[in-house]
């Protein structure tokens, strides 16, 4: 069942189109993720998604029941934003606050009961791995953890559904998978993630769906498999020896029947017409001419690479 569904949502400012005929649903237990380079768009669908801003044209409709119609997000605005939690890039909490003064003060600001709330709070900082740290300034927490804050106070509702801008934006690897980790638990738990991001590894690890967002269009949205079908031609991936020969390799491998080589330094991406042939073509070759590599590699494109093909056509 679609949870959200964008119809041509176009946004312009003065005139000036953001957003242009986006047309994406985003199922109940999705982890969507919306991939786009800064000044895509990505940042405005976002914003339409939560409500923040409203479309010039078209519409956002969230299912709130299985039986019930979809409503409108410009028309029914309060009731629908109590089902959606929203983590923004930066932090949202109050410094001067205890973490857990600042999972209370959220709660009340979306009126759970008082009861339930004492519930909520505990359960999320189990879950948050805070509770240990409950009475502790959110100002005196590691970065880390006033990342797993923003989230808990983004669910503190218990909301269908959680968009985060950049959840992993700044972080270093371990804390990168720490909050991916922490978002996966959540989906199981049944809530529906939406992330805007342009750590695309961090996206194709988490998610099952994107949408590639550029110049305001969204060029393709859908299954992460179904966008990454026409792109999985398989690619040889050639790491030179430090200081090697360089222009002795790429001399053999124009050779062969390659549609493209693409220079990245220390290695070389060869995208074959066939890849038996190139393959076996290349080892033949680096035997003859008695050549060294530290590696070859064969494999499909990565998300990071199908999205820079897209985006830069």
């Amino acid at each position: 069942m679609a949870l959200v569904q964008l119809k041509e949502v176009t946004k312009e400012y003065e005139k000036v189109p953001i957003l242009q005929g986006v047309n994406i649903n985003i199922e109940e237990g999705d982890v969507y993720g919306i991939i786009g380079e800064s000044g895509s768009g990505k940042t405005t669908l976002l914003n339409m998604i939560t409500g923040f801003l409203q479309p010039t044209d078209g519409s956002v409709l969230y299912q709130m029941d299985v039986t019930g119609p979809a409503r409108d997000l410009s028309v029914d605005l309060h009731k629908v934003k109590k089902q959606i939690g929203f983590t923004p890039q930066h932090n949202s909490f109050y410094p001067q606050l205890t973490v857990k003064e600042n999972l209370f003060h959220f709660g009340k600001l979306y009126k759970v009961p008082a009861n339930t709330l004492v519930t909520n709070v505990k359960n999320l900082l189990t879950f948050t791995r805070l509770f240990e740290h409950r009475n502790k300034l959110a100002d005196h927490l590691s970065e880390g953890m006033r990342r797993r804050l923003d989230i808990a106070c983004s669910l503190i509702h218990k909301p269908r559904i959680l968009v985060l801008d950049e959840p992993t934006a700044d972080l270093d690897t371990n804390l990168q998978r720490e909050i991916l980790s922490l978002l996966q638990q959540a989906n199981k738990q049944g809530v529906t993630i939406v992330i805007a991001s342009h750590h695309l590894d961090s996206v194709e690890e988490i998610c099952n769906k994107v949408a590639i967002v550029n110049k305001g269009n969204v060029f393709c949205h859908g299954l992460i498999d179904d966008i990454k079908k026409p792109f999985l031609k398989e690619n040889v991936t050639i790491t030179l020896k430090p200081g090697g020969n360089k222009d002795q390799v790429l001399q053999l491998i124009r050779r062969l029947p390659v549609e493209k080589i693409v220079d990245k330094g220390a290695t070389l991406v060869v995208y074959p017409k066939d890849i038996q042939q190139t393959v076996s073509g290349l080892l033949q070759l680096i035997k003859e001419q008695n050549l060294y590599l530290n590696d070859m590699d064969v494999r499909k494109p990565s998300l990071k690479e199908i999205f820079e093909m897209i985006t830069k056509k």
